[in-house]
């Protein structure tokens, strides 16, 4: 078949020549191209499970291709538990972590080993822009994420507009879970993430 490869022709039913339909046979060679192409890409790589140590020192110890900017961050009060925005391989996603102290260097400075518990990846969002966990319930209380986020400016910050779906943080079942967008309030303020992610280049 023209144009087709020799080891996707064996694929395609042999065409009369007295049909004479060599559109009909290029499009199920594309077709085949098409597919051959999707089986060899590769999924977004998962990380439950995965633990992320941060020394003081040196920062964090993520993974090879992954980033976390400090605004990305957002500790949950009163818990051993965290939930993050993070960026491996050009794919964002949403971290549900455990955090533990596994040494003491001194009075200010500790340690720590957290532990991914569940993931959520968004290939066609933005981390720290249409991903965010700047967010918190009804109550004040932080642990929220959401997707899709459009926002509008408001003096400095910058208040959610719309967004697609949110995500909370379910500390009892280790996971996270979708809820209502109505019943969380995120607000971005771009002056202290670019001085965050200033001093964390820097050190």
């Amino acid at each position: 078949m023209p144009g087709c490869p020799a080891e996707l022709q064996t694929l395609v039913p042999p065409v009369s020549r007295k049909a004479r339909v060599p559109l009909r046979a290029g499009l199920l060679c594309a077709a085949l191209l098409w597919t051959a192409g999707q089986a060899g890409a590769a999924p977004a790589e998962g990380y439950v499970g995965r633990p992320i140590y941060s020394e003081p020192l040196t920062g964090l110890q993520l993974p090879p291709g992954c980033k976390v900017d400090p605004s990305w961050r957002a500790p949950i009060t009163g818990s051993e538990f965290e939930i993050w925005i993070a960026s491996c391989d050009e794919a964002p996603r949403v971290w549900l972590l455990r955090r533990q102290v596994i040494g003491v260097v001194n009075a200010q400075n500790s340690r720590l080993r957290f532990q991914v518990l569940d993931e959520r990846i968004y290939a066609d969002e933005t981390a720290g822009e249409t991903l965010s966990v700047q967010c918190s319930g009804q109550h004040d209380e932080p642990g929220y994420a959401v997707v899709g986020a459009r926002w509008r400016p408001e003096d400095k910050e910058l208040r959610l507009r719309s967004s697609k779906s949110a995500l909370r943080a379910d500390v009892q079942a280790l996971r996270l879970a979708e809820l209502d967008t109505k019943r969380i309030e995120c607000v971005r303020f771009p002056e202290r993430e670019a001085m965050m992610k200033r001093l964390q280049q820097h050190n």
